[in-house]
Formats: structure tokens, C-alpha cells, sequence
């Protein structure tokens, strides 16, 4: 009895196998049909990896256009000074130009109203002269300027010495413009003004 059973069994997965492979043999011209299958791998993200930055890259420092080509045996030339900021004035030290004092003596007095003569300033010529007196006359600044101006020999002392309490007798040399000749001669009164010994009068010896 068991035998027989054992028998039914493998009859019943014989025609299983045999029904599978007839099955198996019907479908297969259709998948032929469809060609062979390809396996395309599917490509997997990589995780992102930071990279660090990269270095800089030194540049060599570049010569400037302006520079000076120095050539052997040349000597090398200085550079140019940088310019500084002018000083401001502080009106603290700016003063007022003090005025020329005037000499107490008399021969000072006469010697400095010749110097000025001789550099042809009237205007300094007559601070040496009474106020009263001054910028008129014989003493007018413009008549002065362009009589003394015009000389090819400066007017010049050459002696002064006192012939009285208020009185200076001088000696001057000068040639004019034109080539005329001074030897002159001249008494030159003081008064005193102030405490200052200034001149009052000119009085002319030989006519110049």
C-alpha cells in the first residue's frame, strides 16, 4: 500500500514537470522575440566632498613706468623729495614791522639821510627830515625819487663833521645821468623834534 502511494506521488510531480516545461516552451518564442534584457547599472550619487581653497599665487611685484633706468657708471639719481604741507602761519608770532628808529645824534642822523640818498629811497631819505617839511619842497618824494634814480654814480659821503651845536657841514661825490660831475658841499642844519635830531635845513656850498 505505501508503495503505491510513493508511486502516485512521483507520477503527480512527473506531470507537474512535464506540464511547467510544455508552458515553459509556449512563452519562450515571445520572449525571444523581445530580445536579450541589458542590466544598466544605476549610477549612485557620491556624497559632495568640500575642497579646500586653494592657495593664492604670489605675483612678483611689477616695476613702475616711472622708475629711472640706471646704467652702469651712471651715478644714481636722488629721489624726489616728498612735498610737505606748508607751515601755517601763527598769529600769535605774525608782529607788525617795527618802525626805523630815528638816531639822537645829529651826524647820524645826516650820514643815514645820504645812505638812503644814494639808494635812491626819498620816502626813507625823508623820515630823516622835520615833519613839517616832509614831502614838499625840495623834499617831495617824487622829484627825489627821479633825481637820485637817475644817477650813474650814486650820490656818496664822504665827510661829515659838526662846525657848530646844530649844524653839519658834509662833502658828497655823485655823476649824473648825462655824465655831469658833483663834487658838492653842503652845511646841513638839525632841530630837534621829540628828542630826535632831524634835519631842517640844506644849504648847498658849491651849487650842487
Amino acid at each position: 500500500m505505501g508503495n503505491r502511494v510513493r508511486r502516485l506521488g512521483l507520477a503527480a510531480a512527473t506531470g507537474a514537470c512535464l506540464l511547467a516545461g510544455a508552458a515553459a516552451a509556449q512563452t519562450a518564442p515571445e520572449t525571444a522575440t523581445e530580445g536579450p534584457l541589458r542590466l544598466v547599472p544605476k549610477s549612485i550619487p557620491s556624497p559632495a566632498v568640500e575642497q579646500p581653497p586653494a592657495p593664492p599665487i604670489p605675483v612678483p611685484p611689477q616695476p613702475s613706468s616711472a622708475a629711472t633706468v640706471v646704467r652702469p657708471g651712471q651715478p644714481a639719481a636722488n629721489p624726489a623729495s616728498i612735498p610737505q604741507p606748508a607751515p601755517s602761519a601763527d598769529p600769535a608770532q605774525s608782529h607788525p614791522p617795527t618802525p626805523r628808529p630815528q638816531p639822537t645824534d645829529g651826524i647820524a642822523a645826516v650820514r643815514a639821510f645820504y645812505d638812503a640818498l644814494g639808494q635812491a629811497d626819498a620816502a626813507r631819505a625823508n623820515t630823516y627830515v622835520i615833519p613839517e617839511k616832509r614831502g614838499s619842497g625840495a623834499y617831495d618824494i617824487a622829484s627825489m625819487t627821479r633825481f637820485y634814480g637817475n644817477m650813474s654814480v650814486p650820490v656818496r659821503l664822504l665827510a661829515a663833521e659838526p662846525i657848530g651845536r646844530d649844524t653839519v657841514r658834509v662833502r658828497y661825490h655823485y655823476v649824473y645821468v648825462n655824465g655831469r660831475v658833483c663834487d658838492g658841499a653842503a652845511e646841513v642844519a638839525l632841530a630837534e623834534r621829540d628828542g630826535l635830531a632831524l634835519i631842517e635845513r640844506i644849504k648847498a656850498l658849491n651849487g650842487c
